[in-house]
């Protein structure tokens, strides 16, 4: 959870551990004659305190307000490891306009679905239900490998793709999935994580998963070195590349040649989380026989404003494709693409969200987010992810938080999407309310 503290209120505190400091100086120093050991135990506690108050100056931590945050618990030691053990269950009810409940209880929320529902000149509301978000995680944290801390990490749910084998019928079974496993070592992550792309500081508090219109975000393997820079930290990543579309023949531009290289630079001050980021991809079709190069920028920032209040910002442009928005939009023009020209689209996405609480247990969310493709499409060409150029979404939520474990929320989502051909446009809205409940 977000917390802010003063510069005064460190000032303070540090005057009386240095007024204080000579009396206890004086009860040790009468004390050594009998024990030294007191003494040293006493400097031990200040320099702790120091240490403490030294850590004020910064912009609070990421917390447990955020859900994609990897938390460090005590967990159990066996040998030289430390195994600990977490996540969440989460109980989802979705009624969404369009007519199509199946969709609608595919609670990642994919805009393509949503825009299907909207073209569907369908006004029923229907209702599903779902905990197939649920999440379960394993970590462990080994001191002194070759010098070094070594800490992994594995998490799972079972928001697998609609048409995944599980059923509505009977058992509601679902499969689980990987979604994160990697582990880290002198400043180096191997395996399976968070793109470097994606900024999860700037994220906004949404139950749908947090899946705006301009979400940014991928999870795949990657090789990561991170280093220290002034005023925070760079991230250096050659990640996975998938710049496909459906494994048809006619989509021949899959798999690349080379990987997608991600630097991230993040700035953690007195004033919030900044950064810039930025990729460079490969892409290739082989039916054609021709490469293009090509890539995005994405700033971000979270801003503390009142008391625990704060505001999050993202702004992304370019070759986006598959980092944005769960893969709305191709990453090439595909009538392009059929006609044997590699020719990335360009995109661009916005998001702005305010976090307000009410008390220290009530909070809200209204979180503002528009996509749109830049380059001009005469028509659809055949095989696109939908029929838009444009998507605009607005979230807004009441949450409850009775304890950190428990939180329950209900949401009002709206959707506009741009029609390629004309300047029409079609509505989606939803209605999601969830109890989360983690351990």
């Amino acid at each position: 959870m977000t917390t802010t503290k003063s510069f005064s209120t460190r000032t303070l505190v540090k005057s009386i551990v240095a007024a204080s400091l000579p009396l206890a100086t004086l009860g040790a120093t009468n004390a050594l004659a009998q024990d030294n050991a007191e003494l040293q135990e006493l400097r031990s506690h200040v320099e702790a305190l120091e240490a403490r108050l030294d850590g004020l100056d910064t912009a609070p931590e990421l917390g447990r307000d955020n859900p994609y945050l990897v938390r460090d618990g005590s967990g159990i030691k066996i040998g030289g490891t430390t195994l600990s053990f977490g996540g969440f269950i989460k109980a989802d009810v979705i009624a969404g306009l369009g007519g199509n409940g199946t969709k609608n209880a595919y609670s990642t929320g994919l805009a393509r679905n949503f825009a299907t529902a909207a073209n569907s000149d369908i006004s029923d509301w229907k209702t599903g239900f779902s905990a197939r978000e649920s999440r379960f995680s394993f970590g462990t944290k080994t001191e002194g490998v070759a010098g070094h801390t070594l800490t992994t990490y594995l998490e799972m749910d079972f928001n697998n793709d609609q048409n995944a084998l599980g059923n509505e019928t009977v058992s509601n079974s679902y499969s689980p999935r990987l979604r994160q496993a990697y582990g880290s070592w002198n400043n180096w992550d191997f395996g399976q994580t968070y793109t470097t792309f994606t900024d999860l500081a700037a994220l906004p508090e949404i139950l749908n998963q947090g899946k705006m219109a301009a979400f940014i975000y991928a999870t795949q393997p990657m090789i990561r070195y991170n280093m220290a820079a002034p005023g925070g930290k760079i991230m250096v990543a050659l990640e996975n590349p998938e710049d496909g579309f459906r494994s048809t023949p006619d989509h021949s531009y899959d798999d690349q040649s080379y990987p997608d290289l991600a630097v991230r630079y993040q700035i953690r001050g007195n004033y919030g989380f900044y950064s810039i980021a930025g990729v460079l991809r490969h892409f290739e079709d082989n039916a054609a026989d021709e490469t293009k190069t090509s890539g995005a920028v994405s700033l971000s920032a979270r801003i503390p404003t009142i008391g625990r209040d704060d505001l999050r910002l993202q702004y992304s442009y370019g070759a986006l494709g598959r980092y944005m928005g769960l893969f709305t939009y191709p990453d090439v023009d595909l009538a392009a693409q059929a006609g044997g020209t590699v020719d990335p689209l360009k995109t661009f996405g916005a998001t702005a969200a305010y976090r307000h609480f009410w008390t220290p247990s009530w909070r809200s969310n209204l979180t503002v987010s528009h996509t749109e493709i830049l380059d001009d499409l005469s028509a659809s060409p055949a095989g696109t992810l939908s029929y838009f150029d444009s998507s605009t979404s607005v979230h807004a939520n009441l949450l409850w938080s009775a304890h950190e474990n428990l939180t329950l929320g209900i949401e009002y989502a709206y959707w506009d999407f741009g029609e390629i051909v004309g300047s029409g446009s079609t509505q989606y809205e939803q209605v999601m309310a969830c109890a989360t409940l983690s351990f």
